[in-house]
């Protein structure tokens, strides 16, 4: 793959979550709206205010990263590369917010008392973790970190072999 491909994959794995997780602060907020009648409460709710959630602070980051990888190929050459640098930090940083957020669901999940309902990251009741925005988000984010270092090294030349 060429690295135009390769920054039109990244920049299309970024946009799927986009879609996504906006969609998923989207209905969170609509869900909490329903239950609660207004979107300014954050204290002694039924369900948690969309604002506190990693969902919601994902959302941002998905969105940056996306109009970041989109501001990129617009700059100058000799600066992309330190920008697609920064772009995977920011993108490390977002993995790690990702998982670290959907173990802490797991965890509840598994060490739930028996016979006890286990809420997942927007509020919900969770049957399955692996079906939780937190683990769907998660995962686009450390493919989003594939694709970006396949971005950053695809014009780096390979060392010579010594015979």
């Amino acid at each position: 793959m060429n690295k135009k491909n390769l920054v039109i994959l990244l920049q299309t794995i970024l946009f799927a979550g986009v879609i996504f997780s906006w969609y998923t602060v989207y209905q969170d907020f609509g869900r909490f709206y329903a239950q609660e009648g207004t979107l300014f409460k954050i204290k002694d709710c039924v369900a948690p205010n969309p604002v506190t959630t990693p969902c919601f602070y994902g959302a941002f980051a998905f969105l940056g990263a996306f109009v970041w990888s989109l501001l990129i190929p617009k700059m100058a050459e000799e600066k992309r590369p330190l920008q697609y640098k920064y772009l995977s930090y920011l993108i490390i940083a977002s993995v790690l917010f990702a998982w670290s957020n959907f173990t802490y669901i797991l965890a509840r999940f598994w060490l739930r008392p028996a016979g006890t309902a286990a809420i997942g990251c927007s509020g919900q009741l969770m049957t399955n973790p692996f079906t939780t925005p937190c683990f769907i988000g998660a995962a686009i984010f450390l493919v989003a970190l594939g694709a970006v270092f396949l971005v950053r090294f695809a014009d780096k030349p390979t060392p010579a072999k010594t015979v």
